[in-house]
């Protein structure tokens, strides 16, 4: 063939080229309205690619979901959960029981994760504040009911992340540590009170007297007396594990000591005339006995009119006359059973039992300032005198750190089931986070076709310039 004839056949065979080029750029633009035709020829590309070579996709696409399952797995070995659920009738109010506001996020407070660091033996190796960063709460139910109303929650989800901070320690370990450090929060602020077993004489005034002195000791005996009878008769059989103590060896301590010890420092503290101050104790008891006789002497002169009106009484009138009475409701009504007399009578039964109790504190004052004046000042004995009430004091702050021992374990076992906690069982399916993988993945990929696509694009652009 002549050079001529073969440089018009290639001639031919470049524009038969170039128009199936432009035929397809036309059909392709047309196809596709709404995309560019370098973009939509990048993504045809794409596509091409993807088919042809399927099972790399399907491969990166594996390999991919593994990895991110695995990296969820990984995560979740380092956090723990619990289900923390309050039963107690004021939970659903919203409430402690001390019916104060509850309020959950005191997992977190300071104390609680001091108690959390004592336990763990963590001291000086993280702060209360780090040590809160690594706990999270969330309410179980959290919603809101007919748009209006709130539901309170009385269960929350306790979740405890290591973040390394923690090397020497599980996250389980923690959790578990936290739940016993916030149980003992709960119970001692919410479950009980023992500030009656705090009595502190020097918080009163004039303790300094000797006679004061025993009178304050008596009134805290007094207090706890009756703070252990409470306990003894509602579990007359609770026995300390630890120290084998039960309410009613207690309230026999406390019995005892008021009965005898206590009788026996006044006793002698009278007998010997100690005081701190001699000539203000004996204006003072001096003062007393004159107004306890102006009280004796009234009240025994209204004990006196009201026998003389029961004396003019006619009982005859008691068939006709129809007096006002309060029943049980403190609502009044007219009453032939109950008369005028009867509110005498009652009136003059209290006036009697009243001029009694005077005239026997008039005695006793009496007698006091009598040893008062007889009896000098003795160093000695004031000195014994001071030695025994400091003695007593130790003895029955004893008794009473006892009492709070053997209240604080029956109380803790009592209220116990206040606060309960159960496993917060998470699944294998969330424990990979299987849902949150699968779309990532679908995401990574998605946007790894994007990017070949635009690659393309860029490509085709380079070319045709």
């Amino acid at each position: 063939m002549k050079p001529r004839a073969v440089s018009e056949r290639l001639q031919k065979l470049e524009g038969e080229a170039m128009k199936e080029k432009n035929r397809f750029r036309a059909a392709r633009d047309t196809a596709s309205p709404g995309l560019p035709g370098n973009a939509w020829s990048s993504m045809r590309h794409a596509l091409e690619v993807f088919r042809k070579r399927w099972y790399l996709f399907l491969a990166v696409f594996l390999i991919t979901f593994a990895a991110l399952c695995g990296f969820h797995y990984s995560k979740g070995r380092n956090t723990a959960g619990t289900v923390l659920s309050l039963d107690y009738e004021e939970a659903s109010k919203g409430q402690t029981p001390s019916r104060t506001r509850f309020n959950i996020f005191e997992i977190r407070s300071g104390e609680v994760m001091k108690r959390l660091i004592d336990y763990a033996g963590l001291e000086g190796k993280i702060t209360p504040e780090e040590l809160s960063r690594c706990v999270s709460v969330q309410a179980t139910h959290d919603r809101s009911i007919s748009g209006s109303v709130n539901y309170i929650s009385t269960s929350f989800v306790v979740r405890f992340t290591n973040n390394g901070a923690i090397a020497a320690r599980s996250a389980e370990d923690m959790l578990a540590l936290l739940c016993k450090a916030y149980r003992e929060y709960f119970v001692e602020h919410y479950g009980y009170n023992h500030s009656i077993l705090s009595f502190n004489t020097n918080d009163l005034k004039f303790n300094d007297e000797y006679l004061m002195a025993v009178d304050l000791l008596e009134l805290k005996c007094r207090q706890l007396e009756k703070y252990v009878q409470l306990r003894s008769r509602e579990s007359k059989n609770y026995q300390d594990s630890d120290t084998g103590l039960t309410f009613s060896s207690l309230e026999q301590r406390v019995s005892s000591f008021y009965a005898y010890d206590l009788t026996k420092l006044r006793s002698y503290i009278i007998e010997n005339g100690i005081a701190s101050d001699r000539t203000r104790l004996v204006s003072m008891l001096d003062y007393k006995i004159r107004m306890d006789s102006l009280m004796h002497n009234k009240m025994m002169a209204a004990y006196e009119e009201d026998n003389k009106g029961i004396q003019m009484y006619d009982a005859a009138m008691s068939a006709v006359v129809m007096i006002p009475t309060e029943d049980q409701k403190m609502q009044y009504y007219m009453s032939r059973t109950k008369t005028g007399m009867d509110n005498m009578v009652i009136h003059a039964q209290e006036q009697l039992a009243g001029t009694a109790e005077r005239m026997e504190q008039i005695e006793y004052n009496a007698y006091l300032m009598e040893k008062l004046k007889a009896n000098g000042a003795d160093r000695m004995k004031t000195e014994k005198a001071a030695g025994m009430i400091s003695e007593m004091e130790t003895s029955l702050n004893s008794i009473a750190a006892d009492v709070r021992l053997v209240d604080n374990a029956y109380l803790s076992t009592k209220t116990r089931n206040y606060i309960g906690f159960s496993d917060d069982n998470i699944s294998l399916v969330e424990q990979i986070g299987l849902i949150t993988s699968f779309f990532c993945t679908v995401l990574i990929l998605f946007i790894a076709f994007i990017c070949v696509a635009l690659f393309k694009n860029f490509s085709d652009k380079e070319e045709e310039a």
